[in-house]
């Protein structure tokens, strides 16, 4: 549910995006319709010091903690593949909405935002389309990839662990007789107890709600 945003904020909000884009992004604009924020225009590629290429983007943004913002290729340059991380309709996926909800709210900046995951994203898709080998590896599609994304989050992997992991995360508070989700088959009170309380810093409740639905609807926004 989107957080409650008074009216006269959308377009204070816009102007302020729109300042810190002036400097670094020129060719992106912000407007606003209704409560909803966008940022459109050619977004550039550094690589190596130089503009690489340029791509045509729209951001819904949001700085909620329960909605990443929504980045899409409105050109229809990139195939809309699964392999090329695009949907039919041109919605890419920089990265899981959940490892941009985790970050501190001082590191979900739009600046930030697009010089990280955007930019990344794009560099990505460039050196592909010239049948270079990035340096970092995509994802995997659908569950698969999710289950590595959240694997990096709880610092565990394997779909039961993960799975386990985020289930006890979305809980009000643990039971130290719950088998522990490392899967030694001892309780949760004499292995990873301490553990778990600390990813509870890192990882709030409705985050790992917000994943467990992910999990079974991949396709949701």
């Amino acid at each position: 549910m989107r957080d409650a945003v008074p009216k006269a904020l959308p377009e204070a909000k816009a102007r302020s995006i729109q300042l810190q884009l002036d400097g670094k992004f020129p060719d992106l604009t912000v407007s606003t319709t209704g409560s909803q924020i966008y940022i459109r225009g050619a977004f550039p590629v550094i690589h190596e010091a130089i503009v690489l290429d340029r791509y045509q983007i729209e951001i819904e943004w949001s700085d909620s903690d329960r909605e990443a913002p929504v980045l899409r290729e409105t050109a229809g340059r990139i195939p809309r593949t699964d392999d090329r991380h695009i949907d039919v309709n041109g919605k890419a996926c920089p990265l899981v909405p959940e490892e941009w909800l985790i970050r501190p709210r001082e590191a979900r900046t739009v600046i930030h935002y697009l010089d990280c995951p955007v930019h990344d994203y794009f560099l990505w898709q460039s050196l592909t389309e010239r049948g270079l080998t990035p340096h970092w590896n995509q994802r995997s599609h659908h569950v698969a990839g999710l289950i590595e994304a959240y694997g990096d989050m709880v610092g565990m992997h394997g779909e039961k662990t993960v799975r386990q992991c985020l289930d006890y995360l979305s809980k009000e508070k643990f039971k130290g007789h719950w088998a522990c989700v490392c899967g030694s088959g001892r309780r949760l009170r004499d292995c990873h107890i301490e553990y778990l309380r600390n990813l509870q810093q890192k990882i709030p409740r409705h985050i790992a709600q917000l994943a467990l639905k992910r999990l079974a609807n991949p396709l949701m926004r």
